[in-house]
């Protein structure tokens, strides 16, 4: 499936072969008028040419060739074409010349989201060319030119030029402007929606987007087949350790055991901070046992782990089991984790209760 990008890609293609389009049928209305120096043949090879180009930027691009140059939206291939095409046509239009050549700010304008500084140089210094190599065939061809007038002309036709690549500069600078501040803006975006789900000081998933888990894994558990447990986690006497070591020993001892829970549970397993020195573990497609075996394993290793900044302290933590049975409220289970949590409590700390 194309991605995003291409299909805008495609989508400026599509928008300049319109244009192309466009001045074809001016050509052919020219024709008709009598005023092109063409031959059916002559404009039935132009007519391909603008169509082939305008499949071949159009394939390069939908196959992903385009990815292959230093500009993937090809912007200065396709107006070096389109002007070389409309030098071309002038010559056989001599007579509507300063019309055709007009068509030649149609093309800047196309361009002018999309070309820097250097890029509007090489497109204007490309026209000058084009320009000169179009006033040698004209001379070589025999036409005769009212030079007072071609002195007006040609700097008018290049005032016009310089004036439309500044504008283009101009709004090239203001694209980029905005495309850098909505740059930011994502980036800001992000980092509210992050703050808004995560614990500020553990960094793990807050309370309240713990609830949206939970709805989740009810709706999954209510389908069948699929099993969770919570484990409401409780540090024992934390209290002690605020006493002893202020808030700050406090908060470094939570954002140590954050670490331990991320450790110890499964990619597939969600983990929270429900507040203060409470945590909340959500297994994935597991039941009673294997929660026990899990909770008892992260108990033995709360309890040989050398806390850093802390080299006497120890510590053991409570914890509730509760599996959800469909089709209860989640609420319904969190109560039944609690209830377990107070009695692992009541019944000494430092142990694991299923309810």
């Amino acid at each position: 499936m194309p991605s995003r990008q291409q299909l805008l890609r495609v989508r400026r293609i599509l928008l300049a072969s319109s244009a192309s389009l466009g001045y074809l049928l001016l050509c052919w209305l020219a024709f008709a008028g009598g005023f092109m120096q063409l031959t059916v043949a002559g404009m039935l090879l132009l007519t391909i040419a603008v169509l082939a180009s305008m499949a071949g930027f159009l394939a390069l691009t939908w196959f992903n060739l385009n990815l292959r140059f230093h500009d993937p939206s090809l912007t200065f291939p396709q107006m070096s074409w389109a002007i070389g095409v409309i030098f071309v046509s002038v010559y056989f239009a001599e007579s509507l010349r300063s019309l055709f050549l007009m068509m030649v700010l149609v093309v800047l304008m196309f361009g002018a989201f999309r070309l820097s500084l250097r890029g509007f140089v090489r497109i204007g210094l490309f026209t000058a060319l084009c320009y000169g190599l179009l006033m040698v065939a004209l001379i070589h061809k025999g036409v005769v030119f009212d030079w007072h007038i071609e002195a007006i002309r040609a700097p008018a036709f290049f005032v016009l030029i310089a004036g439309v690549s500044m504008l283009g500069l101009e709004m090239s600078r203001l694209r980029n402007i905005l495309q850098e501040r909505n740059r930011d803006l994502q980036v800001a975006l992000e980092r509210i929606q992050q703050l808004a789900i995560t614990d500020e000081l553990t960094g793990l998933y807050n309370r309240r987007f713990a609830n949206e888990v939970l709805d989740q894994q009810k709706a999954l558990a209510d389908r069948g087949t699929y099993d969770f447990v919570l484990c409401l986690i409780d540090l024992d006497f934390f209290k002690h350790v605020n006493d002893a070591y202020g808030h700050a020993g406090g908060d470094a001892v939570l954002c140590q055991l954050a670490k331990i829970l991320q450790r110890v549970v499964r990619d597939v397993d969600f983990v929270a901070r429900m507040g203060g020195e409470e945590f909340l573990l959500v297994l994935s497609n597991t039941n009673e046992v294997g929660a026990m075996h899990a909770m008892e394993r992260l108990r033995q290793t709360l309890s040989v782990t050398q806390w850093e900044g802390f080299a006497q302290l120890r510590m053991t933590l409570s914890v509730g089991i509760s599996r959800y049975v469909s089709p209860e409220p989640w609420q319904t289970t969190m109560q039944r984790g609690d209830r377990a949590l107070y009695q692992a409590k009541d019944s000494g700390r430092d142990q694991v209760v299923v309810l």
